[in-house]
């Protein structure tokens, strides 16, 4: 059964192409190595009694974290070349794991995590749950096919 939910194959390459370069922009964040681009944006709540205006802001938070979640998006949600029953397993496992070991490590920083690193766990949990799905998902596929190359 194949899941009308998925995206075509071609996004993976789409997604691929720009996730490279926005991790890298994204671990200069970390780093706080950061662009002042100021410009005016509207913003639904921009602070507490604030709703509905335009504000002028920095906008490098958004150009950092717009092209990072589209792209791990693609990469997560698009289609395999040869999908089937046996990978859609695959994928839905990884899910569950990349959600179970997300949800794990921000228990764990809600416990341990204070302040202003708490912003910056929030911020990073938004991508970790793709991250983790990604890199297990892919490593599965890997083993699986290195097995049965091995059989052969």
């Amino acid at each position: 059964m194949v899941s009308k939910f998925l995206l075509p194959n071609r996004f993976k390459l789409i997604g691929w192409i720009l996730l490279i370069p926005s991790f890298v922009v994204g671990v200069l964040w970390l780093w706080e190595i950061r662009l002042d681009i100021q410009a005016p944006v509207f913003a639904i709540w921009a602070s507490k009694n604030v709703f509905f205006s335009v504000i002028h802001k920095n906008i490098y938070n958004e150009i950092v974290g717009v092209p990072l979640l589209i792209s791990l998006l693609m990469v997560t949600f698009a289609r395999e070349k040869n999908e089937d029953e046996y990978i859609s397993k695959i994928r839905l496992d990884s899910l569950v794991w990349s959600i179970y070991v997300n949800f794990l490590l921000l228990l764990l920083a809600i416990i341990f995590v204070f302040k202003a690193s708490f912003d910056t766990v929030m911020v990073f949990n938004m991508f970790f749950i793709f991250i983790l799905f990604i890199a297990r998902f892919y490593y599965i596929l890997y083993k699986t096919k290195k097995q049965m190359d091995n059989e052969k």
